[in-house]
């Protein structure tokens, strides 16, 4: 116990030892007996970068750095630039190491500079081999030598390989250049011009006999029959059997066409002269000949072959008659690969015809006199027999009238649908128009016409015959209504009899009982005499009386007709196979005749006819 109370003491006394002995800290020094030297400050420098006069680019640099500046001058098209490094003077040497800053410097870029090439390179197209052209930018280049290709004409060189943009020589070389060869397959020019030229003058009158022609002898007559009111006229004395509306149209528009031909025909010297001028032009001239002008006299004549289609363009002042004094143009172009021509012909700003020919087809379309627009195609088969069509756009006092017709010739007859009927004052009217080809005469016609009765349209099928056709009429004449009667009425008389001629309802039941069985009526035919005054075929337009009856009721015409007209004994004395005939052809070709005649339309007609050709 007393050496715990020991140990416990002595420790006390060794704690206050420690705290006694512990010595306290100083407190610190003022701020004023320190003393504390600034930093001294770092040596700045400019450096300017230049190349030649032009300052690039100015830095500041620490005394003692060492400055840089990687430099490229941007090419151009036309040059390369060199970067070598930089100099103390703008045309000093290039330093190996830019020095540390120690002052403000200037460095001046040590460039040089190189023009740039380019290649000219040529892709011949199976032709012979044409050197590449290597030259500086902007070295003018002459036209190579001309490749060569066995059967072929070399044309130009081109930038785009399909032959669309031609290159203009000298050229001037700025970036490489590929070049393409564009070559016309070598032709005989002067056969194909030869081809063209000749034959120009092909009418399409060729396609029609000359029976159905104007001028064709045995049917011109010295007048017409126009009275028909004084007294009884004999059936063999009136002029009959002449060309219904159907023809006569066909044959307006071929007559119109005409004036075109003649004008062909009168250049056909100026022609001949102007190919052989042509032809002395190649021998001399053998690649050049693209287009080729010449004078000759008041005519002024354009070649023109594009590898594809050859031209002979005729342009020249002349009088054309009915039309005057016109500036003309004849314009004749040919496919060399199928020889089909197409000719034009511009007779001033009204008038034009545009054709295409080959050996068994010919087309044209018309414009006349600013009134009438046409479109004409026929064509001609093995055996001979044609076929053809008309389409016919008239203005007349500003009203349009459409007439269309198709056609058919064999060598026994002629057959003419249409819808052109100025007798016929109905709104559907087809006429199937019959002649024999060997006379040109009119057998007859049927006609198709639909009116309206009680509100539904009715068909009216009906054979129609000169007198002459017939038996048991051997003179007519007619009575005009007194217009100051209101009682009279139009009629005729038959065979010198003071009787009135009287027709026959179909009777019966039916839409069409009220209508007539038969009957005479005056229609429109063609005729045409020869003015020895004038030297020029005119026409004669006259109203014909002539006999209606119904398909339909013809088995009973005879009996009807002597109903109720005494004494008259009257049959058709058409033959058979002609009657037939005008059947038939109205069964079967009014209907393809209503198919065709939309075919062409005023604005595709006008389309066809095309533009005068100029080659600027």
């Amino acid at each position: 116990m007393k050496r715990l109370i020991f140990v416990l003491l002595f420790l006390l006394a060794l704690a206050l030892c420690f705290t006694a002995c512990k010595k306290k800290p100083e407190p610190p020094l003022p701020e004023s007996m320190y003393t504390t030297e600034p930093p001294l400050p770092e040596s700045m420098y400019t450096i300017t970068w230049k190349d030649g006069d032009a300052v690039i680019k100015t830095d500041s640099a620490v005394e003692g750095s060492v400055p840089a500046f990687a430099y490229t001058r941007p090419d151009t098209a036309e040059w390369d630039y060199t970067f070598h490094g930089w100099a103390t003077s703008a045309d000093g040497e290039p330093l190996a190491t830019l020095p540390a800053a120690q002052a403000d410097a200037t460095y001046y870029a040590v460039v040089t500079v190189a023009k740039k090439q380019y290649t000219l390179t040529f892709e011949s197209n199976g032709g012979s081999a044409v050197s590449s052209i290597v030259a500086d930018y902007g070295t003018s280049i002459a036209e190579p030598t001309k490749p060569s290709k066995e059967g072929y004409h070399f044309v130009s060189w081109c930038t785009d390989a399909s032959l669309t943009q031609g290159a203009a020589f000298p050229l001037t070389l700025t970036a490489d250049l590929k070049l393409y060869a564009s070559w016309n397959e070598v032709v005989d020019i002067k056969t194909y011009l030869a081809t063209l030229t000749e034959g120009l003058n092909a009418d399409p009158m060729g396609y029609i006999p000359e029976s159905m022609r104007i001028g064709y002898a045995q049917n011109l007559v010295s007048g017409a029959v126009t009275d028909y009111t004084s007294a009884f006229v004999p059936v063999n004395s009136i002029v009959a059997n002449g060309y219904g509306e159907q023809w006569h149209m066909i044959l307006e528009n071929l007559a119109q066409s005409e004036n075109f031909f003649r004008v062909l025909l009168t250049v056909e010297d100026t022609i001949t002269t102007t190919v052989v001028a042509f032809n002395n032009y190649f021998d001399a001239n053998p690649s050049d000949t693209a287009n080729y002008r010449t004078a000759v006299g008041n005519y002024n004549v354009t070649i023109h072959f594009d590898g594809t289609t050859i031209y002979y363009v005729l342009d020249f002042e002349t009088h054309v008659p009915v039309i005057g004094d016109v500036q003309a143009q004849i314009a004749a172009s040919m496919n060399v690969a199928e020889t089909k021509k197409t000719v034009r012909i511009q007779l001033g700003d009204a008038n034009a015809r545009s054709y295409t020919a080959d050996a068994n087809s010919y087309t044209f379309a018309i414009k006349y006199l600013g009134v009438r627009r046409a479109y004409f195609s026929v064509e001609r088969d093995a055996s001979g027999n044609v076929v053809g069509q008309i389409q016919e756009y008239l203005t007349v006092s500003g009203i349009g009238i459409k007439s269309a017709a198709d056609f058919y010739i064999t060598d026994d007859y002629v057959s003419a649908v249409g819808n052109k009927a100025d007798g016929i004052p109905l709104m559907d009217a087809y006429i199937c128009e019959l002649y024999q080809t060997s006379t040109g005469k009119l057998l007859g016609y049927e006609v198709r016409e639909t009116k309206t009765v009680s509100l539904v349209g009715v068909t009216f099928n009906t054979l129609w015959f000169d007198l002459n056709r017939l038996s048991g009429i051997s003179s007519i004449r007619y009575h005009e209504k007194d217009p100051d009667s209101s009682s009279d009425k139009d009629y005729f008389m038959v065979n010198g009899q003071s009787a009135e001629w009287k027709s026959k309802t179909v009777g019966g039941i039916g839409l069409k009982m009220a209508s007539r069985r038969f009957d005479i009526e005056f229609r429109t035919q063609y005729f045409y005499k020869w003015n020895a005054a004038t030297e020029q075929y005119e026409e004669i337009k006259a109203k014909v009386p002539m006999f209606f009856v119904q398909e339909e009721n013809y088995g009973t015409l005879a009996q009807d007709v002597a109903s109720v007209n005494a004494g008259v004994n009257l049959s058709v004395i058409l033959p058979s196979t002609q009657l037939e005939k005008i059947k038939s052809e109205y069964a079967t070709k009014v209907d393809v005749f209503i198919e065709n005649k939309a075919n062409m339309t005023e604005e595709e007609i006008v389309a066809y006819i095309g533009d005068p050709i100029n080659f600027s």
